[in-house]
């Protein structure tokens, strides 16, 4: 069951693994100018509306399939790349969500210093002047064709997880 995607990214619940969305939040503010009127006093101005930024989080651990280091060295890849933001099967947006900010937080580790789960938040905007040039979130296709999925465990990974929980 697909929750979200986003750059061939999925979330939600499959076979062998869970990443499933905890919180969403989208936000835009409007840009104001205040300018003097001499009759009136100040005044202001609506000039635009700021780029759409979005936020998720969501919980990444080895006992339900995702290794949380292995999943945040995967966005880390994407930072700057940019798609459509689709939840519930619908585009959020008109414009497409570059990825600006990986964090992983709420860590548990084990004895030997491996993260066994975590927090991952992940921030987007709709920033991205469209162009493919240079500057923020303008990574190439190709770049993006290479980034796919949430991690997946083969079975051998699979069972460490599964006997670091027991």
């Amino acid at each position: 069951m697909r929750q979200a995607e986003w750059n061939d990214i999925t979330w939600g619940v499959a076979n062998k693994q869970m990443a499933h969305l905890k919180s969403i939040k989208i936000s835009q503010n409007l840009k104001t100018e205040e300018q003097e009127d001499q009759t009136t006093g100040n005044k202001t101005v609506i000039k635009s509306l700021e780029p759409e930024v979005l936020s998720i989080s969501y919980s990444a651990s080895l006992a339900v399939g995702l290794d949380p280091r292995g999943e945040f060295e995967m966005l880390k890849k994407c930072a700057g790349m940019q798609d459509v933001f689709i939840l519930g099967g619908q585009k959020i947006s008109k414009t497409n969500f570059s990825l600006d900010e990986i964090e992983l937080s709420n860590t548990v580790l084990d004895n030997n210093g491996r993260i066994l789960s975590g927090d991952l938040t992940l921030n987007f905007n709709t920033d991205n002047n469209s162009s493919s040039k240079g500057g923020k979130g303008s990574k190439s296709k190709s770049s993006k064709a290479k980034k796919k999925g949430s991690l997946s465990l083969t079975p051998e990974d699979y069972a460490k997880a599964r006997a670091l929980v027991k």
